[in-house]
Protein backbone atom coordinates (compact mmCIF):
# COMPACT_ATOMS: atom_id res chain seq x y z
CA UNK A 1 0.00 0.00 0.00
CA UNK A 2 1.44 3.37 -1.07
CA UNK A 3 1.55 6.03 1.63
CA UNK A 4 0.57 9.62 0.91
CA UNK A 5 3.78 11.69 0.87
CA UNK A 6 4.37 14.36 3.50
CA UNK A 7 3.94 17.73 1.78
CA UNK A 8 6.67 20.26 2.56
CA UNK A 9 7.13 24.01 2.11
CA UNK A 10 10.73 25.29 2.25
CA UNK A 11 11.27 28.88 3.44
CA UNK A 12 14.71 30.52 3.25
CA UNK A 13 16.00 33.80 1.82
CA UNK A 14 19.17 32.20 0.43
CA UNK A 15 18.30 30.75 -2.96
CA UNK A 16 21.24 28.35 -3.11
CA UNK A 17 20.43 26.76 0.26
CA UNK A 18 16.71 26.72 -0.52
CA UNK A 19 17.23 24.95 -3.84
CA UNK A 20 19.68 22.49 -2.30
CA UNK A 21 17.27 21.58 0.48
CA UNK A 22 14.45 21.06 -2.02
CA UNK A 23 16.68 18.73 -4.02
CA UNK A 24 17.54 16.77 -0.88
CA UNK A 25 13.88 16.41 0.13
CA UNK A 26 12.94 15.21 -3.34
CA UNK A 27 15.39 12.31 -2.94
CA UNK A 28 13.34 10.98 -0.01
CA UNK A 29 10.13 9.18 -1.05
CA UNK A 30 8.32 10.16 2.16
CA UNK A 31 8.34 13.85 1.22
CA UNK A 32 6.87 15.98 -1.54
CA UNK A 33 7.95 19.62 -1.92
CA UNK A 34 4.88 21.71 -2.72
CA UNK A 35 6.49 25.13 -2.68
CA UNK A 36 9.43 27.37 -1.83
CA UNK A 37 9.34 30.84 -0.30
CA UNK A 38 11.99 33.52 0.17
CA UNK A 39 10.42 35.30 3.18
CA UNK A 40 7.78 34.95 5.86
CA UNK A 41 5.02 36.78 4.04
CA UNK A 42 5.31 34.48 1.03
CA UNK A 43 5.40 31.49 3.38
CA UNK A 44 2.11 32.43 5.04
CA UNK A 45 0.45 32.97 1.67
CA UNK A 46 1.63 29.63 0.28
CA UNK A 47 0.55 27.82 3.44
CA UNK A 48 -3.01 29.07 3.07
CA UNK A 49 -3.01 28.07 -0.61
CA UNK A 50 -1.27 24.68 -0.50
CA UNK A 51 -1.78 23.49 3.11
CA UNK A 52 1.58 21.73 3.57
CA UNK A 53 1.94 19.20 6.36
CA UNK A 54 5.41 20.48 7.20
CA UNK A 55 7.19 23.83 6.84
CA UNK A 56 10.97 24.24 7.13
CA UNK A 57 11.49 27.84 8.18
CA UNK A 58 14.56 30.07 8.46
CA UNK A 59 14.60 32.55 11.37
CA UNK A 60 16.08 35.76 10.02
CA UNK A 61 14.36 37.05 6.88
CA UNK A 62 12.97 40.34 5.62
CA UNK A 63 10.39 41.84 5.60
CA UNK A 64 8.74 39.14 7.77
CA UNK A 65 10.98 36.90 9.84
CA UNK A 66 10.52 33.23 10.59
CA UNK A 67 9.10 33.59 14.11
CA UNK A 68 6.44 36.08 13.01
CA UNK A 69 5.54 33.86 10.06
CA UNK A 70 5.37 30.81 12.33
CA UNK A 71 2.93 32.59 14.63
CA UNK A 72 0.76 33.57 11.66
CA UNK A 73 0.79 30.04 10.22
CA UNK A 74 -0.12 28.53 13.60
CA UNK A 75 -3.16 30.82 13.70
CA UNK A 76 -4.50 30.04 10.21
CA UNK A 77 -3.16 26.52 9.55
CA UNK A 78 -2.92 24.84 13.00
CA UNK A 79 -2.52 21.38 11.44
CA UNK A 80 0.74 22.45 9.77
CA UNK A 81 3.97 21.50 11.55
CA UNK A 82 6.60 24.24 11.46
CA UNK A 83 10.28 23.49 12.12
CA UNK A 84 12.94 26.15 12.24
CA UNK A 85 16.02 25.21 10.19
CA UNK A 86 18.62 27.88 10.81
CA UNK A 87 22.19 28.80 11.69
CA UNK A 88 21.04 30.79 14.74
CA UNK A 89 21.60 28.99 18.04
CA UNK A 90 20.75 31.98 20.22
CA UNK A 91 18.58 31.05 23.19
CA UNK A 92 16.25 33.98 22.56
CA UNK A 93 15.51 32.77 19.02
CA UNK A 94 14.81 29.26 20.30
CA UNK A 95 12.41 30.49 23.01
CA UNK A 96 10.60 32.79 20.59
CA UNK A 97 10.18 30.10 17.97
CA UNK A 98 8.95 27.34 20.29
CA UNK A 99 6.57 29.60 22.16
CA UNK A 100 5.06 31.01 18.97
CA UNK A 101 4.10 27.72 17.36
CA UNK A 102 7.27 26.00 16.12
CA UNK A 103 7.41 22.25 16.68
CA UNK A 104 11.17 21.96 16.31
CA UNK A 105 14.41 23.89 16.08
CA UNK A 106 17.13 22.37 13.91
CA UNK A 107 20.60 23.46 12.88
CA UNK A 108 21.57 23.83 9.24
CA UNK A 109 24.69 21.89 10.17
CA UNK A 110 22.68 18.67 10.65
CA UNK A 111 23.69 15.68 8.55
CA UNK A 112 21.21 14.52 5.91
CA UNK A 113 20.46 11.33 7.87
CA UNK A 114 19.85 13.24 11.10
CA UNK A 115 17.60 15.74 9.28
CA UNK A 116 15.59 12.92 7.72
CA UNK A 117 15.07 11.29 11.11
CA UNK A 118 14.14 14.61 12.73
CA UNK A 119 11.54 15.49 10.09
CA UNK A 120 9.81 12.12 10.45
CA UNK A 121 9.72 12.60 14.23
CA UNK A 122 8.23 16.08 13.81
CA UNK A 123 5.32 14.94 11.66
CA UNK A 124 4.73 12.12 14.17
CA UNK A 125 4.00 14.78 16.78
CA UNK A 126 7.34 15.07 18.56
CA UNK A 127 9.20 18.23 19.50
CA UNK A 128 12.68 17.99 18.01
CA UNK A 129 15.71 20.10 18.86
CA UNK A 130 19.22 19.69 17.52
CA UNK A 131 21.29 18.19 20.35
CA UNK A 132 23.82 21.04 20.33
CA UNK A 133 21.05 23.64 20.50
CA UNK A 134 19.20 21.82 23.30
CA UNK A 135 22.38 21.45 25.37
CA UNK A 136 23.30 25.10 24.90
CA UNK A 137 19.86 26.43 25.87
CA UNK A 138 19.52 24.12 28.88
CA UNK A 139 22.94 25.26 30.11
CA UNK A 140 21.85 28.86 29.68
CA UNK A 141 18.63 28.21 31.60
CA UNK A 142 20.47 26.71 34.56
CA UNK A 143 23.06 29.49 34.82
CA UNK A 144 22.74 31.64 38.00
CA UNK A 145 22.51 34.94 36.14
CA UNK A 146 19.88 33.83 33.66
CA UNK A 147 16.65 35.83 33.47
CA UNK A 148 13.35 34.97 31.81
CA UNK A 149 12.66 36.33 28.32
CA UNK A 150 10.36 39.24 27.66
CA UNK A 151 6.70 38.82 28.49
CA UNK A 152 5.77 39.36 24.83
CA UNK A 153 6.45 35.71 24.08
CA UNK A 154 3.43 33.63 23.14
CA UNK A 155 2.05 30.86 25.32
CA UNK A 156 4.11 27.66 25.04
CA UNK A 157 2.69 24.67 23.21
CA UNK A 158 3.41 21.22 24.62
CA UNK A 159 3.02 18.01 22.65
CA UNK A 160 0.81 15.21 23.96
CA UNK A 161 3.83 13.19 25.09
CA UNK A 162 5.35 16.20 26.85
CA UNK A 163 2.07 16.69 28.72
CA UNK A 164 2.01 13.03 29.71
CA UNK A 165 5.58 13.15 31.03
CA UNK A 166 4.87 16.40 32.84
CA UNK A 167 1.73 14.98 34.44
CA UNK A 168 3.65 12.01 35.86
CA UNK A 169 6.46 14.29 37.01
CA UNK A 170 3.93 16.35 38.97
CA UNK A 171 2.76 13.12 40.62
CA UNK A 172 6.29 12.67 41.93
CA UNK A 173 7.51 9.87 39.67
CA UNK A 174 11.20 9.50 38.84
CA UNK A 175 12.44 9.40 35.24
CA UNK A 176 12.68 5.62 35.42
CA UNK A 177 9.13 5.33 36.76
CA UNK A 178 7.80 7.71 34.09
CA UNK A 179 9.53 5.66 31.43
CA UNK A 180 8.02 2.44 32.78
CA UNK A 181 4.54 3.96 32.85
CA UNK A 182 4.77 5.31 29.29
CA UNK A 183 6.88 2.48 27.82
CA UNK A 184 9.77 4.86 27.11
CA UNK A 185 13.47 4.63 27.84
CA UNK A 186 14.85 6.81 30.63
CA UNK A 187 16.88 8.70 28.04
CA UNK A 188 13.74 9.50 26.05
CA UNK A 189 12.02 10.76 29.20
CA UNK A 190 14.99 13.08 29.82
CA UNK A 191 14.67 14.36 26.26
CA UNK A 192 10.99 15.22 26.77
CA UNK A 193 11.74 16.92 30.08
CA UNK A 194 14.49 18.91 28.36
CA UNK A 195 12.21 20.26 25.63
CA UNK A 196 9.53 21.01 28.24
CA UNK A 197 12.04 22.92 30.37
CA UNK A 198 12.95 25.06 27.38
CA UNK A 199 9.33 25.73 26.42
CA UNK A 200 8.32 26.63 29.99
CA UNK A 201 11.60 28.43 30.64
CA UNK A 202 12.23 26.34 33.74
CA UNK A 203 15.64 25.82 35.32
CA UNK A 204 15.07 22.43 36.95
CA UNK A 205 12.54 19.62 37.57
CA UNK A 206 10.84 21.49 40.41
CA UNK A 207 10.26 24.57 38.29
CA UNK A 208 8.94 22.41 35.44
CA UNK A 209 6.37 20.87 37.77
CA UNK A 210 5.35 24.20 39.32
CA UNK A 211 5.06 26.00 35.98
CA UNK A 212 3.21 23.04 34.47
CA UNK A 213 0.59 23.28 37.18
CA UNK A 214 0.45 27.08 37.05
CA UNK A 215 -0.01 27.17 33.27
CA UNK A 216 -2.58 24.38 33.24
CA UNK A 217 -0.45 21.72 31.51
CA UNK A 218 -0.73 19.31 34.44
CA UNK A 219 -3.40 18.76 37.07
Amino acid sequence: MTRTPITVLVVDDHALFRDGLCSLLQRWPEFQVVGCAADGEEAVRLCTERHPRLVLMDVRMEPMGGVEATRAIAAVEPQTCVAMLTVSELGHDVYQALRNGAHGYLSKNESADRLHEALLSLVAGETVLSPTIAAKVLTELSSPGHTSPAGSLGAPRLSLRERQVLGLLVEGLSNAEIGHALHLSEGTVKKYLGTTMIKLHARNRVQVAVLGLRKGFAE
